[in-house]
């Protein structure tokens, strides 16, 4: 089976029928499960690696379960490194002095990035650091091309007794732009697209802040499992309703950034057709896979800016097992605006 550039999502296991090579492999560990699952299947495939970097964020473990998982990826990436370190980094939601402290790490380490065949796993890491983390490697770096793998959760543990709301975070710090996206508000008005994700309230709270002059939503589907779309349409139907985005719905698969990626440049072109006196800001409360369909958006539009809802708390150990693992190869300069 081919990958090509920008069009196809395939299974790693698929993929790595024929032998690769990367240069540097990027993943974050967690207590999930599925932190896991890519480093288990590149040993079962003999990957050869030259460096792999384990992110750890800043959070408390009491039960050691991150510890024990960060220690089996690390395990498991040695047998196929020639060199694997656990980079140890600040809180999991403040991303700027993370980043900043990953640049002193690669120099301190001699890692060199530029001009390298770089894959990165994006499954665990926090939404507001991946977006970081690709903005500096293609801007410092003038990296454009990248594998990007995925482990799709299997399970959700956390629910509200009551609702029977998924519980994903617990609390809001604060709601702000991602560092790297603030985009250019030039206008006195915004226009807002909201990615639906499985917590209503986040949705609710990030329509409030903003204030909009007119709110689009997009919903994952089809989605991971089915059903899924529909919690998470039930769980936003507060926000859908008094932001009356019901009118502006739209959908894109859940596992695929480059349809999530057209259908927000679809919507952006309807805003600017309709006003073009207004601000676009999108709020990526979806997938993971989603959100890196806006990132990519974003990459390439820098009017956008980008908001999140960061929230007291990340609740730890909030999905469980996994679900298949995905690949596939990004290539920025190839991707323009339609």
């Amino acid at each position: 089976m081919n990958l090509y550039e920008n069009l196809s999502i395939i299974h790693l296991e698929d993929f790595l029928i024929n032998p690769i090579e990367w240069d540097v492999f990027i993943s974050c560990g967690s207590f999930e499960e599925r932190c896991i699952r890519s480093s288990t299947i590149l040993v079962d495939k003999k990957t050869k690696i030259h460096n792999s970097i384990i992110f750890n964020y800043k959070e408390s473990d009491p039960k050691k379960k991150k510890e024990k998982n960060i220690q089996q990826m690390k395990k498991n990436l040695e047998q196929i490194s020639g060199n694997t370190q656990v980079f140890n980094t600040e809180s999991v939601s403040y991303p700027s002095k993370g980043i900043k402290k990953f640049l002193t790490f690669l120099k301190d380490n001699n890692i060199c990035l530029s001009n390298r065949k770089i894959a990165i796993d994006v499954s665990v890491f926090t939404k507001a650091y991946f977006f970081l983390l690709f903005k500096v490697l293609q801007k410092k770096f003038d990296i454009s091309h990248f594998w990007i793998v995925y482990t799709e959760p299997e399970k959700y543990k956390s629910k509200n007794p009551e609702t029977g709301e998924i519980i994903l975070t617990e609390g809001l710090d604060r709601i702000e732009s991602i560092p790297g996206f603030a985009g250019s508000s030039v206008y006195p008005k915004d226009t807002l697209i909201v990615i639906l994700g499985f917590e209503g309230k986040r949705s609710t709270d990030v329509f409030y802040s903003v204030n909009p002059e007119k709110t689009y939503a997009i919903n994952g589907f089809p989605s991971y499992q089915l059903g899924w779309d529909k919690i998470s349409l039930e769980a936003n139907m507060r926000f859908l309703i008094e932001s009356q985005a019901f009118d502006s719905l739209h959908l894109a698969p859940a596992i695929d950034p480059f349809e999530t990626r057209k259908v927000v440049a679809q919507i952006a072109k309807e805003i600017k057709e309709k006003d073009q006196n207004s601000n676009l800001v999108i709020a990526p409360l979806g997938t993971k896979m989603q959100a890196l369909g806006v990132l990519l958006y974003a990459l390439q539009d820098d009017t956008v800016k980008v908001i999140y809802p960061f929230p007291s708390i990340y609740k730890p150990d909030y999905s469980y097992k996994f679900g298949p693992t995905w690949i596939f190869k990004l290539d920025l300069k190839r991707l323009s605006l339609d």
